[in-house]
């Protein structure tokens, strides 16, 4: 069924979905509904949700298996989440974050993906930025449906993970939604001085956040989450995730049940702000496993350019393309097993195992750098060194040195690192008792070949 994308106001789909749904919830229970999605797709953490359920809503599992909703092989949603500065700004929009959540209405549970602005790609409109590659789109067809088919393509091709809806986001929520819950509590790691902020009629302001515990309204907290000319991409990403935790933190401070004035101005927040290809049959589908999510075991990432980091695969060439800074993954193969392991197979990363990295080789550096690599990956690594053996090892192998239960990164070690488990389930008899270290890694010859290959 094709349906047509646009902006949801309150003279047309919002009338129809409050009319829907307090048939259904009453009107308190749907306010609540609208609010337990809006809180789902800007990615915050689930103990507002919980406070919620307290107050006496119950949490209602999906029971069918299509849960309402497309879902990819491993029966995950995929949600891109677009934010943008509005078409009243210049360049309003430009994708400047962009976040893929996944939803995997099984456990239930969430991944959630940042995709930095710089992020150079192939696009039905073209190869560029993919920041851009949404409004060239919309300029194209005229059309957001088509717009967010383009966008979702393109990531999807990136990230080899299937990209089901999009939902765009104006900066302008945070403003609201701060201001309605009566300012957020938010720590300042690192004092901000932005002589470049954006003011009117293409002036600038200075934007000044000091180090410490500061108390934001919305137009400070708005700021707050878009300032980008004296720090980078990644920061501005963590302190956007910083204030989603903020309101997180105000809104389960707040009895909201028994407030319907700032229910009433959430909801009417979210409809003001959003677009979105979700239909409203997809949205209490989703409405309903936000319910139940366990954000606890969520995962986490953004893709960046910093050496030993957690998605740390991206580098920015010598040579800007046409002009431009870019940024290109550096292993491509690499990139996009990191993408599907955090969005369609995170169990790896709930295992929290803690890994040993030792050379088997004459190579100096090898352990190293496989341990950078691992580390890039989102693993823990605690110990490098050298395996002691008289002969270099040829052929790279792990062995478990707890009792540890480690299922999904033995595969991945299998899998895709070709390392040859040894015999036997544990090898730890000779192993410190008292060692964090789960997996042992020893790396051989053979991964010489493995990284030329890369």
């Amino acid at each position: 069924m094709d349906f047509k994308v646009k902006k949801i106001n309150r003279s047309s789909s919002k009338n129809r979905l409050w009319r829907w749904s307090t048939q259904h919830f009453g009107i308190a229970g749907s306010t609540l509904l609208i609010l337990l999605v809006f809180l789902l797709l800007v990615g915050l953490t689930g103990n507002a949700v919980k406070n919620f359920m307290k107050e006496g809503v119950k949490i209602v599992r999906p029971s069918l298996p299509s849960f309402g909703v497309e879902q990819d092989d491993f029966g995950h949603t995929n949600v891109l989440l677009l934010g943008v500065a509005g078409a009243q700004e210049q360049g309003g929009l430009l994708t400047d974050s962009m976040m893929v959540i996944s939803i995997n209405p099984h456990v239930p549970s969430a991944s959630f993906l940042n995709v930095p602005r710089d992020l150079y790609v192939r696009s039905q409109v073209g190869q560029r930025k993919i920041n851009s590659v949404y409004p060239v789109a919309y300029a194209k067809y005229k059309d957001h449906q088509k717009a967010f088919e383009v966008v979702k393509g393109s990531i999807s091709e990136f990230t080899g993970v299937d990209i089901h809806y999009a939902v765009e986001v104006n900066f302008q929520i945070f403003a609201d939604i701060v201001d309605t819950l009566g300012g957020i509590n938010i720590y300042v790691p690192e004092t901000i001085n932005d002589p470049y902020y954006p003011a009117d009629n293409y002036q600038y302001q200075t934007f000044i956040a000091r180090k410490g515990n500061q108390t934001m309204n919305g137009d400070m907290a708005l700021k707050y989450a878009r300032s980008r000319q004296t720090t980078s991409d990644y920061s501005r990403a963590q302190r956007q995730q910083d204030i989603l935790l903020g309101i997180k933190n105000k809104a389960s401070n707040l009895n909201l049940l028994s407030n319907f004035d700032k229910l009433t101005r959430l909801y009417q927040t979210y409809f003001k702000n959003v677009h979105t290809d979700l239909n409203l049959s997809e949205i209490f589908a989703l409405a309903k496993i936000a319910q139940a999510i366990d954000y606890e075991n969520s995962t986490f990432a953004v893709l960046n350019d910093e050496e030993d980091q957690k998605g740390g695969f991206l580098y920015s060439p010598e040579r800007h393309i046409y002009g431009q800074y870019v940024l290109l993954p550096e292993r491509k193969q690499d990139t996009k097993k990191f993408t599907q392991l955090l969005l369609s197979e995170p169990e790896v990363y709930l295992e929290k195992s803690q890994i040993s990295v030792l050379n088997g080789t004459k190579t100096p550096g090898l352990a190293g750098r496989v341990a950078s690599r691992l580390k890039n990956f989102g693993f823990h690594v605690i110990e490098t060194g050298n395996y002691e053996s008289q002969n270099e090892i040829e052929r790279s192998f792990f062995r478990k040195v707890s009792q540890k239960e480690t299922p999904a990164m033995d595969t991945f070690l299998e899998d895709y690192l070709s390392l040859l488990p040894p015999f036997g389930e544990f090898d730890g008899e000779n192993y410190p008792e008292d060692s964090l270290v789960d997996i042992q890694i020893v790396i051989g010859t053979d991964f010489l070949k493995e990284e030329d290959d890369l």
